[in-house]
């Protein structure tokens, strides 16, 4: 009985002085690394480009200026990256002037800067098209919106057919609503009655 307490008692200094060893092994490792750079292997590495922050399914996002709805903008999926773009499909951007006529920007890809609201759309199996409440409809197969100066532009082909024209070139500036349009080059109208 005296032998097996006498063993139990080295057992115990003998687990007690190797916890202090492994504390103090611990704590000088502690000391000695704490102002040391250590990089990570480049295998552990995160990939170089952008990162992406979130992905998901049916994106909405709307832009409202002195109180009224100034831009409405829906996705079908979207990734959202650390960089503060956003890669969108199936998109439907929706304008609407102070007084109430609209401007749909449709298209099937698209890049979105979420930080200014400017983006670009561009053609899939389908062109790029924008409808308007006037009546209008515009095709080209890229389209890129200035949010916050309300203007749409292209350096590709378009063109846009109206109740009482129809016109085609290639490039051209417009505000969102299609009021006032600038074309670059390669012009052809057809006046309507």
């Amino acid at each position: 009985m005296l032998l097996s307490r006498i063993l139990s008692r080295i057992r115990f200094i003998a687990f007690l002085a190797l916890f202090i060893v492994l504390a103090a092994f611990l704590y000088s490792s502690y000391l000695f690394l704490r102002d040391a750079e250590i990089k990570m292997p480049s295998l552990f590495a995160p990939a170089p480009g952008k990162r992406l922050f979130i992905s998901m399914e049916g994106f909405r996002l709307t832009q409202s200026e002195k109180g009224k709805v100034s831009l409405r903008m829906s996705a079908s999926a979207a990734e959202l990256f650390e960089n503060k773009e956003a890669s969108l499909k199936e998109i439907e951007v929706v304008f609407t002037s102070p007084d109430s006529r609209t401007a749909a920007l449709i298209g099937e890809t698209g890049v979105m800067d979420m930080a200014s609201g400017n983006g670009t759309i561009r053609r899939g199996a389908r062109e790029v098209r924008i409808i308007t409440s006037d009546g209008y409809l515009m095709t080209t197969n890229s389209l890129f919106w200035k949010a916050k100066e309300r203007v749409i532009r292209t350096e590709e082909p378009f063109k846009v057919l109206g109740r009482e024209i129809y016109l085609e070139g290639k490039g051209f500036s417009a505000d969102v609503d299609m009021r006032k349009m600038l074309v670059d080059s390669n012009v052809k109208a057809v006046l309507q009655e």
